[in-house]
């Protein structure tokens, strides 16, 4: 007959949870759209920390959570959070792409919330209006880009498994609502931004260079912004160095994954090879 002096036996194992440099930072979880929820079994990623029943990815909504850190077992590796009242849950996660800031796309952190309100009231000048991820609207109006247009609130919501999952409503001057992605920081590197926070087609730049950027041409001579305005960020940076001083080579790759490159000095396009 066994005789157990301590209810320790029952105890649940003890988890080693590594902080990391992402540990301590709030987040929400972003509501979905149905096609892209269809495309990956969002209800079976996330469990409570000593369970193997998965929970429903819609109990997670509109509720604040925090990012704990990380653990791995022989097979596998963790992502660990907690909600406000403590409860922990994980997901089987690549340690690796913690490291590397390559978390969940539909984890919308408080800090990008916040920056993404600050965005209410502000103008700002619209781009690819025919990017379904980026935009869409129920208006029949016709956007057009470079439109300038007023934003009106935000929200959360993901559709593609990268970039930001939050949103900004925006309005005409004539009342035509639409929804476009939060850029946060204009030009990141193989991302497109989705509006301009400042005239992307000013008066000084003179007639021919803005006709050449709607016509998504470019020339030497360009400025960097210009490059970027009329073609879009690239999908590489490297710096450069040669007798001219330290620059910048840009890299756009085409489906197959072919470059053409663009070199830059100080700002300024001096060479492209095809």
């Amino acid at each position: 007959m066994l005789i157990f002096t301590s209810c320790s036996f029952f105890d649940k194992p003890y988890i080693q949870i590594d902080t990391n440099h992402l540990s301590e930072k709030s987040f929400y979880f972003a509501d979905l759209d149905d096609d892209y929820k269809r495309s990956s079994d969002f209800n079976r990623i996330w469990s409570k920390l000593h369970s193997k029943r998965y929970r429903p990815y819609h109990r997670f909504l509109e509720k604040k959570y925090t990012i704990i850190g990380t653990y791995k077992t022989f097979k596998k590796e963790y992502l660990v959070i907690k909600d406000q009242k403590g409860r922990k849950y994980k997901m089987v996660f690549d340690l690796q792409n913690f490291q590397n800031n390559k978390i969940p796309s539909y984890i919308l952190f408080e800090d990008i919330l916040f920056e993404a309100k600050k965005m209410i009231g502000k103008t700002i000048w619209l781009n690819n209006t025919f990017d379904r991820k980026g935009f869409f609207t129920f208006s029949d109006y016709n956007f057009k880009r470079f439109e300038p247009v007023k934003v009106l609130d935000v929200f959360s919501f993901q559709n593609i498994d990268h970039d930001y999952p939050v949103w900004l409503k925006i309005k005409t001057n004539i009342g035509d609502e639409a929804f476009v992605r939060y850029n946060g920081d204009e030009g990141r590197v193989g991302i497109q931004d989705h509006y301009y926070t400042s005239e992307p087609l000013p008066n000084s730049w003179g007639k021919e260079t803005i006709r050449k950027i709607l016509d998504e041409k470019i020339e030497i001579g360009m400025t960097d912004r210009q490059v970027r305005i009329s073609i879009g960020n690239p999908d590489e940076v490297n710096s450069t160095s040669s007798r001219h001083g330290v620059g910048e080579q840009w890299i756009y790759r085409d489906v197959d994954g072919e470059g053409i490159f663009y070199q830059f000095e100080y700002g300024i396009l001096t060479y492209v090879n095809n």
